[in-house]
């Protein structure tokens, strides 16, 4: 049975698809409808699981990013029905993609890697519920979502799609002996127009920067 959030949901989707577009007013909302709906499962690190609820309005909402996309050519790569087909097959994927979503990140799936479909954070600036972490903090938080931190190579493959960061930062994956030897860790962002991935002290935390995640499900 539907229920009133999820009506809601549905309703604000063919709002979208009608438009041709996912407004910024829309995604909100729509964002706002997933948060209403977390309970203490997400908060209950042994049961890593959604509530049906959960997962349908997730999915609604992955979905509604995907369509809404301007990358045509993934549109016509990927068929969604195969991506939620894979996301139901996997309740820690879809915990860790949840806990994604309700610290801001906008996770969205951008591609294909061998037999798994690739989801990124593509919030404009780092995820504002994962911020004033240093780098071992946000490497622990991605541990404890089931997830990982974005690359370097990915980090700079998103930003040539659009701009991201400009008035941020964020965190990305790091050898962990690497951070533990010299006490730096990678940190991505854009300045004046360009792209920039460098080093600094792991110790770092700033209010205006926090991580970005990466995250692969396997095609069922």
């Amino acid at each position: 049975m539907v229920d009133k959030s999820q009506e809601q949901a549905i309703s604000l989707l063919e709002e979208a698809k009608k438009r041709g577009t996912l407004s910024p007013d829309v995604e909100n909302r729509l964002n706002k409808l997933v948060r209403a709906n977390v309970t203490d499962t997400l908060k209950t690190p042994e049961k890593r699981e959604l509530t049906p609820k959960q997962v349908d309005i997730l999915v609604i909402t992955l979905k509604s990013r995907f369509e809404s996309s301007k990358n045509k050519k993934l549109r016509k790569t990927i068929d969604f029905a195969d991506v939620e087909k894979s996301l139901r097959a996997s309740p820690e994927k879809l915990y860790a993609l949840q806990r994604l979503e309700e610290t801001g990140g906008g996770p969205q799936v951008i591609g294909i890697d061998g037999d798994e479909f690739v989801f990124e954070d593509r919030c404009k600036e780092s995820p504002s519920g994962r911020r004033h972490l240093d780098a071992d903090q946000s490497a622990a938080r991605a541990d404890e979502f089931g997830a990982d931190m974005q690359s370097t190579e990915a980090y700079k493959a998103m930003q040539e799609t659009g701009v991201y960061d400009s008035n941020s930062g964020s965190w990305l994956k790091t050898d962990p002996e690497h951070r533990k030897s010299t006490g730096r860790a990678l940190r991505g962002v854009r300045n004046v127009g360009s792209v920039y991935v460098h080093e600094v002290a792991a110790e770092y935390n700033s209010p205006g920067g926090g991580w970005r995640a990466s995250l692969k499900v396997k095609k069922v």
